[in-house]
């Protein structure tokens, strides 16, 4: 198995500084503490579920194809396929959605240097600049991570661009159904890999197949635990009070987490000063295809966290804000998302296409004309 530590992340100069005991010289980078084990590796392979998932990924990958800078590998057609749980997530209630044609999927999300390529030509043109970018550039380090914050129809023109590319292929955006019968398999797992996450939480080492919150949180302790963590939304019944890292975030021996959130009270890790920092940088996303052992059966990486994505069917979203209004669904959770909303079956989240979300990339479908 691989170690996959997660990006390095930038802090607010601030925090830095304190972090560092640095001069206001300092640059603005994330100081790793030596000696500290960092969270998000991936896990030996012990079971025989992960086992065979990584096995079928590969036999997939053996069939994919490049076609516009895109790896594909393919999934096949589901006349009969019914989604695992309603939008309520109500196993063994969803409704069918045949799947007629089979299709090709991205391995992977969408990157950031995949994205700039497309900004920077004609096509490109007036489309979303993410705002953790650098003066309009990608930054450093982050090629390779998913692209967030683009709006729908900014995933929309990135798939027309490609389309442009591809004699004989029109790329898109996967419909939700396509997306659930690419993550879960044949076998319809709860996971892209198997029915269990198989995330284990031990002497500060957090061993994951995929990028979901608890390697945030494992990240901050094992690397800032002592630091303050300032509450700095006006709504929060703490407001302007501090705490170490420590005090505020735990992470369980399965991988639960907990102080990541508490929407009642505005307090968890998510109200601080330290997260808005985090959160300008694009968050503590991974390069795409780091956690190898979190492939699906169809040879696509990152289908569970890292970060959600579009998809072009809407529903009636019941999480979240958006709850009540119709959306795009967005599927497969992200970095920020807790372990059950990175599972297979997770619906009902979703988004205004028109807007750009810290936590929403995307990946494309193709079809073979």
């Amino acid at each position: 198995m691989t170690v996959v530590p997660p990006h390095q992340q930038l802090l607010s100069r601030r925090k830095l500084l304190h972090v560092a005991g640095a001069s206001a010289a300092a640059p603005l980078v994330g100081v790793p503490l030596v000696g500290v084990p960092l969270p998000g590796t991936a896990p030996a392979a012990t079971a025989t579920t992960a086992e065979s998932a990584a096995a079928a990924g590969s036999a997939a990958a053996a069939d994919s194809v490049t076609v516009a800078g895109q790896t594909l590998v393919p999934a096949p057609a589901d006349p009969d396929f019914v989604f695992t749980a309603d939008l309520s997530n109500t196993a063994g209630a969803g409704e069918a959605s045949p799947i007629d044609s089979a299709y090709w999927l991205g391995a992977c999300q969408v990157t950031n240097a995949q994205y700039a390529a497309f900004l920077d030509t004609d096509a490109g043109a007036g489309h979303t600049v993410p705002s953790y970018w650098d003066d309009g550039t990608v930054p450093t380090g982050r090629e390779q991570h998913p692209v967030l914050e683009v709006a729908l129809a900014d995933a929309e023109a990135f798939c027309d661009w490609l389309t442009g590319q591809a004699d004989g292929w029109t790329f898109r955006l996967p419909a939700e159904a396509e997306w659930e019968s690419a993550a879960r398999g044949p076998d319809s797992y709860a996971y892209p890999w198997g029915d269990t996450a198989g995330t284990t939480y031990t002497d500060s080492v957090l061993t994951s197949n995929y990028n979901y919150n608890a390697v945030c949180a494992a990240y901050y302790l094992a690397n800032y635990g002592s630091i303050e963590a300032t509450y700095d939304n006006p709504e929060s019944t703490r407001y302007g009070e501090s705490e170490p890292v420590s005090g505020i975030l735990t992470v369980t021996a399965t991988g639960g987490v907990t102080g990541w959130i508490d929407h009642d009270t505005w307090t968890g890790f998510v109200y601080t000063d330290l997260f808005d920092a985090l959160m300008a940088t694009g968050g503590l996303t991974s390069a795409v295809g780091a956690y190898p052992d979190g492939v699906s059966a169809y040879g696509a990486y990152d289908m569970a966290g890292n970060c959600f994505e579009w998809t072009s069917s809407v529903v009636t979203a019941t999480n979240g804000q958006e709850a009540g209004l119709d959306v795009n669904a967005v599927r497969g959770g992200s970095w920020y998302a807790t372990g059950r909303s990175c599972t297979t079956h997770y619906r009902g989240e979703g988004r205004d296409g028109s807007g750009g979300y810290p936590t929403v990339g995307f990946r494309v479908a193709a079809d073979q004309d």
